[in-house]
């Protein structure tokens, strides 16, 4: 552990009085950075975590628990804070309250580990909620994400707005509450790391199939930036999951870029492509499926507009899907 006394704890200092401080104290280290929860925000190079800054009004009154939205595949919080636990390495902790004379100021709380990582789902975590006389509770689900809210004795919320919230960090440190009813060494489990993997390797899987084609590959509907919501996106053709639960081949050559709707029907088997010919065929099968049936009739048999641009490999894996 690296101790630095001019970083003392309780201390009150603006983040320039911290960089400055930091940087005389250990010059060969990157320089903290102002954004984001870790500092510095962002490395793909390094797993070390140097400083967390954590505000109130994002994170919540219990100083010694991180709750962690945002996690993706440029920040990788999961994979630095799992490291950090496992190498039990010390990095140091800063925290803003509510006051308005400290909201240009960061508290010292000193150097800290990282005790356990938790499912905010788990009974440990809600466990650990109640000891502590709050309540943590799933507001609503949007889309893929979980929006949580956590509640005082008094059920005033703490969050300033529900957090999609992802997993929690249990810290420990001289100046941290005892994290009584926590195993240390605790990891987050199956169900939050199938998430966050997924959305990782789902996110290049998106940008490698829109560069290949751009445009939906049976009607040649561009995709355009003029809309936040996009018309035309990736889906995989071999959804096999691996032991980790997650879709096991992202290559490019395992996606289709189609229109919304249509990306719909495919993953859905009510629209196939043959790895032929290139044709469009339509399920039949069912009372909804001829329901579908007059408004994509015109697709039915048709080949794909950018047939020509689907690879070898592709054409091999849609003719595998179509004989399942």
């Amino acid at each position: 552990m690296r101790f630095n006394f001019d970083l003392i704890s309780g201390e009150w200092l603006s983040f320039d009085d911290i960089a400055q401080r930091y940087a005389l104290k250990f010059p060969a280290d990157k320089a903290l950075t102002a954004r984001g929860l870790l500092s510095p925000s962002t490395t793909n190079k390094s797993w070390i975590i140097r400083a967390v800054f954590a505000r109130q009004q994002v994170n919540g009154p219990l100083v010694d628990l991180l709750f962690i939205c945002g996690d993706d595949e440029r920040k990788k919080y999961l994979q630095r804070f799992e490291h950090a636990m496992a190498n039990q390495q010390a990095f140091y902790y800063f925290r803003r309250d509510l006051a308005l004379e400290n909201k240009s100021r960061w508290q010292v709380i000193g150097e800290v580990k990282v005790c356990a990582m938790l499912d905010p789902a788990s009974p440990m975590a809600q466990n650990l909620m109640t000891r502590r006389g709050y309540t943590l509770s799933l507001m609503r689900r949007d889309c893929d994400k979980e929006l949580w809210q956590l509640f005082d004795s008094q059920s005033q919320a703490c969050f300033a707005n529900t957090l999609a919230l992802q997993f929690i960090v249990v810290l420990s440190g001289e100046r941290l509450m005892q994290n009584g009813g926590v195993y240390p060494g605790t990891q987050v489990g199956t169900r939050v790391k199938k998430y966050l993997l997924a959305r990782a390797d789902n996110a290049d899987f998106q940008r490698a199939v829109k560069a290949r084609y751009g445009a939906c590959v049976i009607t040649g509907t561009l995709l355009t930036g003029e809309y936040s919501w996009p018309w035309v996106e990736a889906c995989h053709i071999d959804v096999s999951e691996n032991e980790q639960g997650v879709i096991a081949d992202n290559s490019v050559d395992n996606g289709l870029f189609l229109r919304s709707d249509l990306q719909r029907l495919y993953s859905s088997q009510r629209l196939s492509i043959d790895g032929d010919t290139g044709e469009v065929h339509l399920r039949q099968l069912l009372q909804e499926d001829r329901t579908l049936l007059p408004f994509y009739q015109a697709l039915d048999g048709q080949v794909c507009v950018l047939w020509s641009q689907v690879p070898a490999a592709t054409r091999v894996r849609l003719s595998r899907k179509s004989r399942q």
